[in-house]
């Protein structure tokens, strides 16, 4: 019958994916001059792009013409950035042409911990936060309980209890959709594309869905294979020339052969990530002219043969440099380069060779290219005679390192960073989780050891995964993840939340090992605080009430239609399932410390005090998320739990004392209900409680040893 099922929800919620569509909301003209109080005049939205211009008012500029002040545009225009629930945030981000806030109003959200008006009023508080500051700050979000801090350089602003997924999602819609449109702004003023007539600028889509780049030094740079440097010491280069007409020519290579000659500095200046590091402003705008579609190469020189002015030790060729990829020569042309150069840390006691590669023969960047250093001497009377040698300069920035770069500029690998003290801790307590469930005779070799075990694992998930990091599991993981997948999304925002994603890993796998019973025993914070409730309630002499085995069978049915509800409204009543959810007591009792409106507030304490009388009923009758892992009890591939030939027939002593009624008559553990606490093993191996045990040492009791006599 539960295979059934799990095949009956299988084929539902692949039918519900089917139908699956979302709505967009836009805001109009009228929306935004009502959200500016009329401080501004709002022109007509741009045709190319969703970006409303905003004029000073009495303020009439060349040509009679009001004065550009700013732009308005909804942040899920430019960046969708999705919450914790899967769906994006939209803000109201007003700047001004100089990057600065002048207005940052949240107006919708899908986040489930925060759909109440105060938690609405959360979350627009913290985006009122940015009016003030420009997209030049270096914004850095701390605790909800922070003190705000800020000057001409630096904000420190103060985050949302519970709320450190969305934030983070804000601050990078936010910040991410402003610095695109501030730099389409400027590239269209320093192109002369300004124009008038009730339109701001000729904005264009490239331009302005241009993405940004993490800031990296030199240093960083270096690791990560982006830049290339390479040296070459007096003796390498004259071995190179040892043989032609032109050797010995360096007379300081004998006293100092070990000098550092000349360094090189490599880089692909044509990836963005590389480019608009090492370069200012200036320096990428003229790149990118210069390139067009193209690609170049940046080769810094450093070193007493960079200047070197005696064309019998170097010659002084303009491209020095020689490219091939797939065998074939790369056409170079040097380019002309006076601007700056950005990146903190760089050498700038340099020569550098800016190099654009002629789209007649094209560098693909993604596949390994060969790059060598040419150095030609001069010798003999005149006319003068030319000989030239070649070092290879190694540059691999694609394939892997190109990958591993991409990754470790992704948002997600900062917030991990982070929580590395989290991490750990978390890790370390799945680690002993994990050994104590391998070992589980050992854990459970008497009654009292694994009662202090468990307790106090029970508190470590309710305190530290479920309150302090906030490490709730919840049914709006799967919901959200489903609505991602339908409309056609990846998964990418649930890696902002580590400890939702490592718990997530841990339940798969232990799913296929041990079943649901290893999150549902022992990693739910709720569920780990029913039952040190119960065991609270039961010290003072108040026992849990045993069910009918048939009463208890029904019930147990109760969770997968509650499934069937939360999941099927996702695609049938979409505006349902944030109530649906709601099912779940977990943010209100784990996430938002019981501070929440008190209808929520009433419904987890009453399943609270339902634990007191039914043992863990919510988990057992209930909850939405238990009948998902139940569901896939299919997928477990080895019943690990020890079971005997006696058990069931006759012995039913497991059966009537397992709290969960997860054992059939005939013995067997049902797997699918079973939540690992382990209590039926310590009955396995107890002599005095199991039958087949007992049986076994009155037998041995009652032979009669035989001794012979001397």
């Amino acid at each position: 019958m539960k295979k059934w099922c799990g095949s009956f929800l299988s084929s539902l919620l692949l039918t519900l994916m089917l139908c699956g569509q979302v709505d967009a909301i836009t805001l109009k003209k009228s929306d935004v001059d009502g959200y500016l109080a009329n401080k501004y005049i709002v022109g007509d939205i741009n045709p190319d792009v969703p970006v409303w211009p905003l004029f000073l008012r009495d303020a009439i500029g060349e040509n009679q013409k009001p004065v550009l002040f700013g732009y308005a545009f909804e942040s899920v225009d430019f960046e969708p950035v999705r919450g914790y629930g899967g769906k994006p945030i939209n803000i109201l981000v007003c700047i001004d042409t100089q990057g600065g806030f002048i207005e940052v109003r949240l107006l919708d959200h899908r986040e489930p911990l925060f759909r109440s008006e105060v938690g609405f009023a959360k979350l627009a508080g913290f985006a009122a936060q940015y009016t003030g500051l420009s997209i030049h700050h270096d914004i850095q979000i701390y605790d909800f309980k922070a003190k705000t801090a800020r000057d001409a350089k630096y904000a420190a602003l103060h985050g949302v209890q519970a709320g450190t997924v969305s934030v983070r999602a804000m601050d990078r819609a936010i910040l991410q959709s402003a610095t695109s449109v501030a730099r389409a702004h400027l590239e269209a003023a320093k192109t002369g594309t300004i124009v008038g007539e009730g339109n701001a600028i000729a904005l264009s889509k490239g331009s302005l869905y241009d993405a940004p780049v993490k800031p990296l030094s030199w240093s960083q740079m270096r690791m990560r294979g982006m830049v290339e440097t390479m040296s070459l010491t007096r003796a390498q280069i004259e071995k190179a020339f040892a043989g032609t007409k032109a050797a010995g020519a360096d007379k300081q290579a004998q006293s100092k052969p070990d000098e550092v000659a000349i360094e090189f500095n490599i880089a692909l200046i044509s990836v963005p990530s590389i480019g608009r590091n090492l370069l200012d402003d200036e320096g990428w705008r003229l790149v990118g002219a210069n390139r067009r579609d193209g690609q170049a190469l940046m080769i810094s020189e450093s070193g007493p043969l960079s200047k070197m002015l005696y064309e019998s030790i170097r010659i002084a060729d303009e491209i020095p440099y020689v490219v091939e990829q797939d065998g074939k020569p790369i056409k170079l042309r040097s380019m002309a380069y006076d601007k700056g150069l950005n990146v903190p840390g760089y050498p700038t006691a340099t020569r550098a060779h800016f190099l654009i590669v002629d789209t007649a023969t094209p560098l693909n960047p993604a596949r390994p290219f060969d790059l060598r250093f040419k150095i030609g001497r001069r010798f003999g009377t005149f006319p003068n005679q030319l000989t030239y040698v070649e070092f290879p300069m190694p540059y691999a920035f694609h394939g892997v390192r190109a990958s591993v770069s991409a990754l470790l500029d992704a948002e997600w690998v900062e917030i991990w960073s982070k929580r590395a003290v989290d991490i750990g801790v978390l890790v370390t307590g799945l680690l002993v989780l994990s050994i104590a469930l391998i070992r589980q005779r050992s854990t459970s070799a008497n009654a009292s050891r694994l009662s202090v075990f468990r307790v106090t694992y029970l508190l470590f998930t309710l305190i530290v995964i479920g309150w302090m990091f906030q490490g709730q599991l919840s049914i709006v993981n799967i919901t959200a993840s489903l609505d991602a997948i339908t409309t056609g999304n990846d998964l990418s925002f649930l890696l902002t939340d580590p400890m939702t994603v490592i718990l997530w890993i841990f339940v798969a796998v232990t799913l296929v090992v041990w079943g649901r019973g290893t999150f549902c025993g022992w990693l739910c914070p709720f569920g780990a605080f029913q039952e040190l409730v119960s065991l609270v309630v039961q010290k003072l002499g108040i026992k849990p009430r045993r069910l009918r085995s048939s009463l208890d069978a029904k019930l147990k049915w109760i969770k997968y239609v509650v499934l069937a509800v939360v999941v099927g409204s996702i695609w049938v009543l979409p505006n349902a399932t944030e109530l649906a959810v709601e099912v779940e007591p977990f943010k209100t009792a784990i996430s938002l410390y019981f501070l929440r409106d008190w209808p929520f507030v009433v419904w987890a304490i009453s399943l609270l005090l339902l634990s007191v009388f039914v043992y863990r009923g919510y988990c057992r009758y209930i909850c939405p998320l238990g009948a998902a892992l139940a569901a896939l009890n299919p997928l477990r591939r080895w019943g690990w739990i020890a079971r005997r030939e006696e058990c069931g027939t006759p012995c039913q002593t497991c059966r009537h004392r397992c709290e969960y009624q997860a054992i059939t008559p005939v013995g067997k553990v049902d797997y699918s209900e079973c939540f690992q606490c382990l209590d039926c093993v310590v009955i396995y191996q107890d002599d005095s409680h199991c039958l087949p045990l007992i049986q076994e040492r009155k037998r041995v009791a009652t032979i009669i040893p035989i001794h012979t006599l001397a």
